[in-house]
């Protein structure tokens, strides 16, 4: 009896190892079989009307600049701003001691007076010679020597108004106000320190902020395509500006002044462009792209950008053929604008390009193209469901 007892555990062991044999191998064949097309989503290439700019660094420069300095001698007794502040036109800067001019100014004017006493009595004594001579009292030499004497003072007086005014203007000088409104800089002499003694010493710098220029130079074929692209089409925004942080700037930009000739070494044109500073973002001295607006291109075929794979130099996209097999396929590529590229070769209208997940697409892959449209910016909705997921949203669909 034991021994049957033992043979049928025997054989209910072996029964049950080839079942489990059996539910592995039905296992395998499951996972190994074929699951059909990969859904993706793909953008069809369009043509559109694609603006094609340049871009050339530039510096920014002030509008005005103006250099505060002292133009007479003395010691600098007040400073009347704050460095690095905003100063307006007439505002008071610097005082130089007025006392010295203020005693040329004294004696200027007593030299007038004394010169007008004189003066006025010479007058007087010419006209009393003048009925004598004309009586033939007195001699002509006497006559005309109070002739003179007049004519004496009376150019002396002239020579202490000039005198008189020249103090005045002196002493103008000591009070040195603001010529332009603007950002006024350093201060390049501390009150207390001997000013204009020789030389008109610099005392700071005001620059105007609003607007300001930003100079740059530009190829001559790119200022010729340009010029006749703003002169065919009345086309909006023609001068932008980026910044160092690559966000573009808010205002647009007009051309100010074109220089006359081309350099001849370097075929370049000298081009200078205003663009309005309210906010006091743009600071002179600062550097940024300026972008030109050189044509439009019509017809241009184009892809989102995000599509484009380069290996090597070599630019290619992944194109979805009629029969769903993804190729790679070589393309010359234009330039960037808004996320889009410009093909100029490789690639036709309506052909279907892969855009995302492309690290996961391979050539020769079978694969289930979903056409979506593509938006202004060359971004499409988000990535194409798995089919897993397909298969729950059909089971919600039909519970």
């Amino acid at each position: 009896m034991a021994k049957k007892g033992l043979r049928g555990a025997l054989l209910l062991s072996l029964v049950v190892l080839v079942l489990m044999a059996a539910g592995c191998g039905g296992e395998d064949k499951a996972a190994q079989a074929p699951q059909g097309p990969v859904p993706m989503k793909v953008v069809k290439a369009e043509t559109r009307t694609m603006p094609q700019w340049g871009e050339f660094v530039g510096q920014i420069s002030a509008v005005e600049t103006v250099e505060v300095r002292a133009r007479v001698a003395g010691f600098l007794i007040k400073r009347n701003f704050e460095e690095g502040g905003s100063v307006k036109k007439g505002d008071l800067l610097f005082v130089i001691d007025p006392k010295p001019f203020e005693e040329d100014l004294k004696q200027a004017q007593s030299g007038l007076q004394y010169n007008q006493a004189l003066y006025k009595k010479a007058k007087k004594d010419f006209e009393r010679f003048k009925k004598l001579y004309d009586e033939g009292v007195v001699s002509r030499d006497e006559y005309e020597s109070y002739q003179t004497q007049v004519a004496t003072y009376q150019a002396q007086i002239g020579d202490n108004q000039a005198k008189v005014e020249n103090a005045k203007i002196q002493l103008g000088y000591t009070k040195i106000y603001a010529s332009t409104d603007g950002l006024i800089g350093r201060v390049k002499v501390d009150v207390g320190n001997l000013v204009g003694q020789g030389e008109n010493t610099l005392l700071a710098t005001i620059s105007t902020q609003d607007p300001v220029y930003v100079s740059f130079s530009i190829s001559e074929n790119d200022y010729v395509r340009a010029t006749r692209s703003r002169m065919e089409k009345d086309t909006d925004r023609q001068i932008r500006l980026l910044l160092s942080d690559g966000n573009e700037y808010g205002h647009d930009g007009q051309v100010s002044m074109v220089d006359p000739t081309i350099d001849p070494q370097t075929g370049t044109l000298g081009i200078r462009v205003v663009f309005p500073n309210p906010e006091n973002m743009l600071r002179p001295g600062q550097y940024a792209k300026v972008r030109v607006l050189i044509t439009n291109i019509d017809d241009a075929v184009v892809v989102p950008a995000r599509a484009v794979m380069d290996v090597q130099g070599m630019k290619s996209l992944y194109v979805v053929g009629a029969d769903g097999k993804v190729k790679s396929q070589p393309v010359k590529i234009g330039f960037e604008v808004d996320n889009l590229t410009v093909v100029k070769e490789g690639l036709k209208v309506d052909d279907m390009v892969i855009v995302d997940g492309i690290r996961r697409v391979r050539p020769g892959m079978d694969i289930k193209p979903i056409v979506v449209p593509m938006t202004d910016d060359g971004s499409q909705p988000a990535p194409a469901a798995t089919p897993a997921a397909e298969a729950q949203d059909t089971e919600k669909k039909d519970s």
